[in-house]
């Protein structure tokens, strides 16, 4: 059998049998198109990265068996336990402990950072995290500088979630350049400048138009942020 095919059907078997969902439900599960998870089921598209990450971090499948049709369907824990049967809806969120979002100036971060990788359930990310989406992935980072203070003080950690839509007065996660900053949004409706303001009146508005928007793309929004005693 075709191997794309293979797996296009050990795809639509978790799709169908294990969750009982219709194709426009498992595409609005892992933030995908309709036609993408029809193409994969058929073997017309081979899976891609992304969705074989989506599978593991929000069903739990073990990408060996997705890829192989070999070993356990499921993720296990020592002893054979079903991760899914202990922490349903889990949602895996990375914490990367030496990446840094500048209120200030820019962070410059290293190409491969370290990430300590935790679950929670959907209804903890939601509620207490204030995740909107959390499917399309959650970090866990630290400030540093003082120009979004008093809303953001350096030190604090920031739960956010990745995404690069954001709308006029969210809190963003802004790479300009390989320079990280975090500030308030501003655009303009048609697309001609965008403002990155700090909370802090000592610091300037970082206005960009025209070719220098290239150079910028939002990578998160800040939905929660916690203050170590």
């Amino acid at each position: 059998m075709n191997t794309n095919l293979a797996i296009g059907e050990r795809v639509k078997h978790i799709r169908e049998q294990e969750k009982g969902m219709s194709v426009a439900a498992f595409a609005r599960l892992l933030n995908e198109k309709d036609h993408r998870i029809r193409d994969i089921e058929s073997g017309k598209q081979k899976i891609p990265p992304e969705i074989i990450t989506k599978l593991r971090n929000i069903l739990n499948i073990n990408p060996d068996w997705l890829l192989t049709g070999e070993g356990e369907m499921y993720k296990t824990q020592k002893g054979g336990i079903n991760v899914i049967e202990k922490l349903e809806n889990a949602i895996e969120i990375n914490y990367l402990p030496e990446v840094y979002a500048a209120a200030g100036y820019g962070a410059v971060n290293g190409d491969y950072p370290v990430v300590e990788k935790m679950h929670c359930t959907l209804e903890f990310v939601a509620s207490i995290l204030n995740i909107k989406n959390p499917y399309n992935g959650v970090d866990i980072i630290k400030v540093i500088g003082d120009s979004m203070e008093p809303f953001i003080s350096n030190g604090e950690i920031m739960v956010i979630e990745k995404t690069h839509n954001a709308h006029n007065g969210d809190i963003v996660i802004a790479n300009i350049n390989g320079n990280v900053y975090v500030k308030r949004l501003e655009k303009d409706p048609f697309g001609k400048w965008v403002k990155l303001i700090s909370e802090n009146p000592e610091y300037e508005t970082i206005k960009l138009e025209g070719e220098e928007l290239n150079y910028m793309q939002v990578v998160g929004v800040v939905r929660a942020k916690i203050r170590p005693f």
